[in-house]
């Protein structure tokens, strides 16, 4: 009997992946900092549309609670890049999971055939197989 168990993915921070993970999250920054203008003049075109007090005040607050979630997003990228710069070459990155098909016989011992598996990737390369 064939039965389905996840194995989990890491990978190990290279020069070439620490530099590939920092180009996505400077991309990801910009992408949030372009965003966060354009509510910013979204919100500003709103305002002079609209000559009513209370209309701008509640443009304002509905405006910024999305300019509060993108700041805080970007908090969040600058903190990622900061971890990212303090690890160390060598060091394994957990990348999510994956699910295996495994070959179930009667006799099988069931805590080998659920143990731990992980799969190495070193540079987009499975590097090692790990289980148990």
């Amino acid at each position: 009997m064939k039965v389905i168990k996840t194995v989990a993915i890491k990978q190990v921070l290279t020069e070439k992946r620490k530099d590939q993970l920092l180009n996505e999250l400077h991309f990801e920054k910009e992408q949030v900092v372009k965003e966060l203008e354009q509510l910013k003049f979204q919100l500003h075109k709103k305002i002079k549309q609209h000559s009513s007090h209370e209309q701008n005040h509640s443009l304002r607050n509905s405006f910024q609670k999305e300019i509060k979630q993108r700041e805080e997003k970007l908090r969040g990228i600058d903190f990622k890049v900061h971890q990212l710069n303090k690890l160390e070459i060598g060091t394994e990155l957990r990348d999510g999971t994956v699910q295996s098909i495994c070959e179930v016989k009667i006799g099988d011992n069931w805590d080998d055939i659920f143990s731990e598996a992980e799969i190495i990737i070193k540079d987009g390369i499975v590097h090692e197989i790990r289980k148990g």
